[in-house]
């Protein structure tokens, strides 16, 4: 009986090596762009207050290697950076910085001259501890900047919900796609999210993304999870400076709150030991009143 039980265990140990994203733990949300300037920082940023907002705490962390856009737009004090985590010399804890009550960021800070070598223990040791923020948070989102690069595959291996930012711009939707023929495949089906940013025409918006998920399946082979769409933010005239809470007009702000709910939803049912069945529940929709109501 001991035998079955540490073959079991071992086989245990095999599959989440080989897979990251199933190793328990605080969960991992990658956020990345299609292409550069499409509003991936904005998004994550407002997506980590509007899970705030809902009573989690979120842990944000500028990933990005060659535009660290979270922490120069916060202009925070910090006390280290994600280079400090890589290199061993600080903790993840050691280096969180607080930017509203149930938000923390990790700065990046990484020099684009000269970026951290990325070796695979480091990358291992800070998905480590990450995974064990419990104390500290109840979800962590990465702002992966955009393109693909192996620091990004590393990512998005790990994660348990990647999100995929663009826009309905041609070029951009291109690229989107370019990124994911570059991801590792078997590491992305089914939990890939295309998020459309700054949108104006929701239908044309959603008959785009239904056209991308077809087209994964069709030639990737990847099935990608129901898509989000966001409206284009504004900011109102009598915004704070500061990039925070009321900052942006009610359209964008509800629809990213929208679509924090609906990933805490993925989240619980991927935790959940039950198998469940997919839901046939259609995209979000900034014109989904009734569900905008519901989580106001």
């Amino acid at each position: 009986m001991s035998d079955q039980a540490d073959s079991l265990r071992q086989l245990v140990r095999q599959t989440v090596q080989a897979h990251p994203a199933l190793e328990p733990g605080v969960p991992m949300w990658v956020l990345s762009g299609g292409k550069s300037g499409v509003g991936t920082s904005t998004v994550a940023l407002q997506l980590a207050l509007e899970l705030a907002g809902l009573g989690k705490r979120a842990v944000l962390i500028d990933a990005s290697p060659s535009q660290p856009d979270l922490t120069s737009r916060l202009s925070i004090k910090q006390t280290g950076s994600l280079r400090d985590v890589l290199s061993g010399e600080r903790s993840v804890v050691e280096v969180l910085t607080p930017i509203s009550e149930r938000v923390r960021l990790l700065p990046g800070c990484w020099d684009a001259d000269s970026p951290p070598e990325l070796h695979r223990r480091a990358i291992k040791r800070l998905i480590g501890e990450i995974r064990r923020l419990h104390a500290h948070a109840d979800v962590v989102l990465l702002d992966a900047g955009h393109g693909m690069s192996p620091w990004v595959q590393w990512l998005w291996k790990a994660a348990q919900q990647i999100l995929l930012v663009t826009t309905t711009e041609p070029t951009t939707i291109t690229e989107s796609y370019a990124t994911i023929k570059l991801a590792p495949w078997g590491d992305v089906d089914n939990k890939l999210r295309l998020v459309v940013n700054r949108v104006q025409n929701v239908a044309a918006a959603e008959q785009l993304s239904n056209d991308f998920a077809a087209t994964c399946r069709q030639f990737l082979g990847i099935k990608v999870r129901p898509h989000a769409t966001i409206a284009r933010e504004t900011t109102p005239a009598s915004a704070p400076a500061s990039p925070m809470v009321g900052s942006f007009d009610r359209a964008f702000t509800q629809t990213i709150r929208l679509l924090a709910a609906d990933l805490m939803r993925s989240a619980l049912v991927m935790e959940s030991p039950v198998v469940h069945r997919e839901s046939k529940r259609s995209a979000i929709s900034p014109l989904d009143k009734k569900q905008i109501q519901k989580t106001i």
